[in-house]
């Protein structure tokens, strides 16, 4: 089959998508990306076998269109549609398989021509994350996105899919409360590839800054969802007990000054290493530097249906997770025995399950063990990738 896959973004360093791609290929079908090149990148190149097609867009004005989809100013679906009618056009594509649920819209005002079947490759709970997302509750986002609107698009779009893939058994449900139908549905989750994750070599002087501390990672984005912000507030408290505490935040993004501000105030910058973004290449030594690992986010509809590939990112190199009560994240945990689960929001919680873990170094053990062993037999995209050839080989998205 020829699948014609659309993504609103560059396409190399988007884990999920460059194994859906890989699966596929190997699979014996021939996958086409649509996607964007910020400056960098070249227009056209191979990976895998697949073909990488590339529209030239700065990233600045991508993120002012992007952020005006479905609003009075609603000129992106227009841009993108016509990409994908020539796209689909020039490579004879029989299925679109469209990433993520704004980019739907563009999808089928394309699809007019074609009516081929339209795969919903949805990451997240879009609708629900708009509530945490900066630039929808700040001037003049505030102003021009309706949530209520976006309530209404997600219902139509999603109904209008041939098939809607997530990440999560935990979304199901909420999808089957929009009217979608559960045979419509497939969870291939977001869980790590060994095969690419593990092929990273370990940097030394990641591992050696870091070696006298006791270290607690973060690896992620940055923004009010993640729940960082009670992390950095976490420290004075654990700095009570753990004299050496290290606080590692990799990653960026629109609350990063804010919180070195907190930091500042709180007189802990010296317990705290702002990383900035890292390549994709050099998480797996940051993890590996650490004696615990966490998920701070915050619990709310847009985490309870989401499942971050950090997590099992941490348990394949043995690291006890520290992490919020988010519903996927305490079922894995839970059923796992990985790791322990704080409060969301509580950084006294917090502290306190990072010194009962710093003073039983036993249990620290058992966890990494359990940890890595859940994901060797079952968190891995080996096995939740099965799901996504099937829908392909069996012809479910007909």
């Amino acid at each position: 089959m020829r699948i014609g896959m659309i993504l609103d973004n560059e396409f190399t360093g988007d884990l999920r998508v460059e194994n859906e791609v890989v699966t596929l290929q190997n699979a014996g079908h021939q996958v086409f990306v649509l996607c964007l090149n910020y400056g960098s990148k070249r227009n056209y190149e191979e990976f895998g076998g697949a073909k990488i097609i590339r529209i030239p867009l700065s990233l600045f004005i991508k993120n002012k269109l992007c952020g005006l989809n479905n609003t009075i100013f609603n000129l992106y679906p227009i841009y993108w549609a016509m990409q994908i009618k020539k796209f689909t056009l020039k490579n004879e594509i029989e299925v679109l398989h469209v990433h993520d649920l704004w980019m739907l819209e563009s999808t089928y005002k394309a699809n007019k021509n074609f009516n081929l079947p339209v795969l919903a490759d949805l990451h997240e709970n879009f609708v629900h994350a708009l509530n945490h997302y900066k630039y929808a509750n700040t001037f003049p986002g505030n102003i021009l996105i309706s949530k209520d609107r976006w309530k209404q698009s997600e219902v139509e779009w999603t109904n209008k899919a041939t098939h809607i893939i997530t990440v999560i058994e935990e979304a199901v449900e909420r999808y089957k409360t929009l009217g979608i139908s559960e045979d419509k549905i497939s969870v291939v989750a977001n869980y790590v590839n060994l095969k690419s994750f593990l092929a990273s070599p370990i940097d030394e002087t990641i591992v050696n800054r870091v070696k006298e501390n006791f270290t607690i990672t973060y690896v992620g984005g940055f923004d009010i969802h993640r729940g960082l912000e009670s992390t950095v507030k976490s420290i004075p408290i654990i700095k009570e007990k753990i004299k050496n505490i290290k606080l590692v935040l990799v990653g960026k993004g629109s609350n990063f000054e804010t919180l070195k501000q907190l930091a500042k105030e709180l007189n802990v910058e010296s317990n705290i290493l702002f990383e900035g973004w890292q390549p994709h290449e050099k998480l797996s030594s940051y993890i590996k530097a650490s004696n615990l690992c966490l998920i701070p986010h915050l619990k709310s509809v847009h985490t309870d249906n989401t499942i971050p590939h950090k997590l099992f990112q941490y348990m394949i190199f043995e690291k006890p997770v520290v992490s919020t009560n988010c519903n996927p994240l305490k079922r894995i945990l839970d059923e796992t025995k990985a790791g322990v689960i704080y409060e969301s929001g509580n950084e006294t919680d917090l502290a306190n399950k990072v010194i009962e873990l710093y003073n039983n170094p036993k249990l620290c053990v058992d966890m990494g063990k359990k940890g890595k062993d859940a994901v060797l037999k079952k968190y891995n995209w080996d096995e939740t990738s099965k799901k996504l050839v099937e829908l392909y080989n069996e012809n479910l998205i007909r």
